[in-house]
């Protein structure tokens, strides 16, 4: 099954070149959606039932534009979606606030066709393509204050379950990986995270896991899910 991409992206020939490196060969891996022009999907109120991508991918001048809150609005639209934002510039800083804000990714458009289409496959998992140093940052900015309690009351509640699960998401594993060692259906495990997005009111598996150690409900420096350098 070929994933699902719509690219938000206002520059007619960048727009164009993405098009070229995700169709191009016999039996390509991915299906571009939607229609070139971007401003028509920022300004839904609602999704068509018809789009359903597996990943967004976002112009970074149009998170400039837009302000940060536009990764969150795309996250709304297309709560199934995972949002990769890509541009030339590589500010550690900014790729950060990307990540808090919902991005599971960002890719530097300077590297080659063939690791963007890498990056695309990497981030429909689930899993975070960016730099480690902007994975670090975003995890030191979510970590609690020192003498602040940790989560209580149900809010704050996890399973021994959940508690595994968090611990084989820390160790870097896909979803279908994890259904694996736990022995149940892969859409099992993404209701699991589901529900756990839900109680702690965070849209990513990264802010998952920032928040999970920033509650000290796991250990470690940081989230060992997959990145890029």
């Amino acid at each position: 099954m070929s994933i699902r991409v719509l690219p938000l992206e206002p520059d007619q020939w960048r727009y164009l070149g993405i098009l070229r490196v995700l169709t191009s060969g016999e039996t390509p891996e991915f299906e571009v959606i939607g229609e070139p022009e971007y401003k028509r999907y920022l300004t839904l109120r609602k999704a068509p039932a018809d789009l359903d991508p597996d990943v967004v991918m976002v112009a970074r001048s149009l998170v400039g534009d837009f302000k940060l809150p536009l990764l969150g609005r795309i996250r709304e639209l297309f709560p199934r979606a995972h949002v990769l934002v890509h541009g030339y510039a590589s500010n550690i800083t900014r790729v950060a606030d990307f990540l808090a804000a919902g991005a599971t990714g960002y890719f530097q458009l300077s590297r080659s066709s063939d690791e963007l289409a890498e990056a695309v496959k990497h981030v429909a998992k689930g899993l975070v393509w960016a730099p480690s140093e902007a994975v670090t940052l975003m995890v030191e900015r979510m970590r609690r204050p020192e003498g602040a309690p940790a989560a209580t009351g149900s809010e704050g509640f996890i399973t021994p379950h959940e508690l595994t699960l968090l611990k084989l998401l820390n160790d870097g594993l896909a979803n279908k990986e994890i259904a694996s060692t736990l022995g149940v259906a892969e859409v099992t495990i993404k209701a699991q995270l589901t529900k756990l997005y839900k109680r702690f009111n965070i849209r990513t598996r990264l802010q998952l896991l920032a928040y999970a150690m920033k509650h000290e409900l796991i250990l470690g420096e940081r989230p060992r899910t997959p990145t890029v350098s």
